[in-house]
């Protein structure tokens, strides 16, 4: 048997009230808390500039660190099918995060069908999808309905105002606002998707001789170029573009998660893009 020294069984005695006040202190897991605790997938669009991607890495890691929010970030999905699908619907995560144009119409299809998790949809460009959503586990940030003409309003009206006379092309699925364009003036509207639309419209233009061709839905860039054979100033609405400020988007969807779920279309607000116009 070993016999110890009085100061060393006084040693061992302080180290083991020690430990036992130190375990007083250990705080324990609160239970709502653990059930509390959120994850995410984010699912992103091919072709994401470095920058872009760099505040992707940056603002997960944050919601990580700061948050508690694991995830899993997918990037490089040029479309949702079957295995990604099958992949979410046996994933834990709590959010589904999706972002581009390109997917989010395939998304809201997707998510009308899993209810159980909640879905964020978030478009990188001028919103056209009419694609129509329900319950309460959607949202979807578009540039919101009538965004072009909110865009283009003064620019017509002034146009107007002054007399000047606008031919417009578009396209049947997206017809030109009938405050820019009343029914009587139809004949001064051409459907680029209607076949053998050109040569009639080259012949209105010539006939109507007007101030502004004015391009309401995209067009190949070969048939745009044939058009400035006529002469007339080209206003290529259709080209506009925005850029989405994801810095300040990305702290709107954390406030959805933390704080306040809101469902339903919602429009960026002006802090959130930048408009740039031809």
């Amino acid at each position: 048997m070993i016999k110890m020294k009085p100061a060393g069984w006084l040693m061992i005695i302080c180290l083991v009230l020690f430990i036992s006040a130190c375990g007083k202190n250990i705080p324990t897991i609160n239970p709502q808390l653990l059930q509390s605790k959120q994850s995410v997938l984010v699912i992103t669009t091919p072709g994401l500039n470095e920058s872009t991607a760099a505040l992707f890495q940056k603002t997960l890691l944050a919601w990580r660190d700061t948050n508690h929010i694991a995830f899993e970030w997918l990037p490089n999905v040029a479309a949702i099918e079957n295995p990604l699908v099958e992949k979410i619907k046996t994933s834990p995560y709590d959010y589904i995060i999706v972002i581009g144009n390109t997917l989010t119409s395939q998304a809201a299809t997707q998510a009308a069908a899993l209810a159980d998790k909640k879905w964020i949809l978030l478009d990188d460009a001028i919103s056209q999808s009419t694609v129509p959503i329900s319950g309460e586990h959607i949202v979807w940030k578009q540039t919101g309905q009538g965004f072009l003409e909110k865009q283009w309003q003064e620019w017509v009206k002034q146009q107007q105002v002054i007399g000047k006379r606008l031919e417009w092309v578009t396209t049947s699925t997206n017809p030109i606002p009938s405050i820019w364009a009343p029914s009587e003036e139809a004949e001064y509207i051409s459907l680029s998707d209607a076949e053998g639309w050109y040569p009639p419209f080259q012949s209105q233009v010539r006939q109507h001789g007007p101030d502004w061709l004015v391009v309401y839905s995209p067009l190949e860039a070969t048939v745009l170029q044939r058009m400035k054979a006529l002469q007339v100033p080209i206003m290529n609405i259709s080209a506009t573009t925005i850029n989405v400020q994801w810095e300040f988007v990305m702290t709107a969807v954390l406030n959805q998660l933390k704080k306040q779920w809101t469902p339903g279309l919602q429009a960026y607000q002006n802090e959130e893009i930048t408009v740039i116009k031809p």
